[in-house]
């Protein structure tokens, strides 16, 4: 430009402005891969506009972090000048918008129960009405939710007394992406139409997500006679059951599977007894010198005897995507473990005065063989490992003796309280299987306490 201009369009002439489609350059890849060419070799096009665009490797417009800009010397003679690069700009933007809808039905069967079907819609390009372009939604996302509550007793005789709480869920969603996620500046529509295993593919670029639920909660049958329950009574027994499966594949995990399943059977006995006293009726006198004799008793019966077993299993296993392709499948990664867990509570109010508390929980493994239990021999083998009640691993137990001396019953020293209390624990943990641990032997612990509290009052 001679120095002195002042004419915009002779300091920066048409022809510098370098103006072109994006979408050019993800035609040209396009073009290339349809081809056959290697994305090694360099591959080079005219377009009917006279421009000539070339490309080497997988270059992809999503993942652009830098850009560089350079002019070439094509006089074949040295020269100097100086190059100005000035106001990039992106126009035309793709503004299309996108839409979105939810629905949701409850139902509720009488006394039986509910029933709550729900599900939304989210289409790429959708979002609220301050956000920019590159802020919307990029991907079509479709849920499912299904769920039901039911009091299945109320489908046998009423006479029969039983609850059985039931709740079973399944919740779905999937989500496709507008750009293939492997290549982002192709849009999923269009490599679509290039593949020939369109099921395989889909199933590579979607990300699904599937959880199933099922849950029985304190099933047990109640009394209906209006007696009081014995020590064998069904009544006493109640049941808990759940299972929880997630199923998810996205396009860098091929399968991620996750189950939990718990199952626990409680037994639980509270008889209502009263104490039995001796010399009541043998010692008439209502002397207080006597009371502490006259009022000697004790409980024939505890006063609750608590037994809940508790097994809970975890198995996952995860399956990496072979991103490159081929038939080579990567071995999966397991994350798996099974315990069974029992707990024991004893509550006896030997006397009025003399209470005995009882607490024990027996921590143990079930010891599987190595990966999918797929097997009839592997199978037998958590069978067998199941009935001998696991690998113990904790053992701990918590005994407390409670004595409330009835000093209210001795005339000259009824002004006064004394409490004396035992308690003795003992804690046992298992060795580590490695061998180091082995050698050191299993743990233990025993602690015992003893306390006597005393207390004066005064009157006035």
């Amino acid at each position: 430009t001679p120095f002195g201009t002042t004419d915009s369009l002779k300091i920066w002439p048409e022809e510098n402005n370098l103006d072109f489609d994006l979408q050019d350059l993800v035609e040209l890849k396009k073009q290339r891969n349809k081809l056959g060419i290697l994305p090694s070799q360099y591959y080079k096009e005219t377009l009917p506009s006279g421009r000539s665009y070339a490309m080497i490797g997988n270059p992809n417009l999503g993942e652009v972090k830098g850009m560089l800009l350079a002019v070439e010397n094509d006089a074949q003679e040295s020269m100097c000048t100086e190059v100005w690069f000035n106001e990039l700009r992106f126009s035309k933007l793709d503004e299309s918008g996108g839409w979105a809808a939810l629905g949701r039905v409850d139902l509720k069967l009488a006394d039986l129960g509910t029933f709550t079907i729900s599900g939304t819609a989210k289409s790429h390009g959708f979002g609220t009405l301050e956000q920019g372009v590159n802020e919307r939604s990029r991907e079509d996302i479709y849920t499912v939710d299904a769920s039901t509550s039911l009091e299945a007793g109320k489908l046998f005789p009423k006479k029969l007394g039983l609850q059985i709480p039931v709740y079973a869920g399944l919740s779905k969603s999937v989500s496709t992406p507008q750009y293939d996620p492997l290549d982002q500046d192709i849009t999923y529509k269009d490599e679509l139409k290039t593949v020939s295993d369109t099921k395989s593919y889909k199933e590579s670029v979607q990300t699904v997500s599937t959880i199933k639920t099922l849950n029985f909660t304190n099933v047990k049958k109640l009394k209906t006679d209006g007696k009081r329950p014995k020590v064998w009574s069904v009544s006493n027994f109640d049941f808990n059951y759940s299972y929880i499966q997630t199923l998810s594949h996205d396009p860098l995990i091929e399968r991620d599977e996750l189950r939990r399943t718990r199952g626990a059977i409680g037994y639980n006995y509270a008889p209502q007894t009263r104490p039995f006293v001796p010399f009541k009726k043998i010692i008439k006198s209502k002397s207080p010198w006597l009371a502490l004799i006259r009022d000697i008793n004790f409980n024939y019966a505890p006063s609750q005897i608590s037994f809940k077993a508790d097994l809970f299993r975890q198995f996952g296993a995860t399956r990496i995507r072979n991103v490159g392709g081929g038939p080579y499948k990567i071995p999966e990664t397991y994350n798996k473990y099974f315990t069974f867990d029992r707990y024991y509570i004893l509550q006896w109010r030997l006397t009025n005065s003399i209470t005995l508390d009882f607490n024990a929980v027996n921590n143990a493994r079930i010891d599987e063989p190595v990966g999918r239990i797929d097997t009839k021999e592997k199978k037998d083998s958590v069978r067998k490992n199941i009935f001998n009640g696991g690998r113990n691993t904790n053992y701990s137990q918590d005994a407390t003796l409670t004595y409330n001396v009835p000093m209210q019953k001795i005339p000259f020293l009824n002004w006064t309280t004394l409490t004396a209390t035992y308690n003795t624990r003992y804690n046992w943990l298992a060795a580590s299987l490695l061998p180091e641990s082995r050698r050191l032997g299993n743990t233990l612990s025993n602690t015992q306490t003893k306390t006597i509290n005393g207390q004066l009052n005064f009157e006035e």
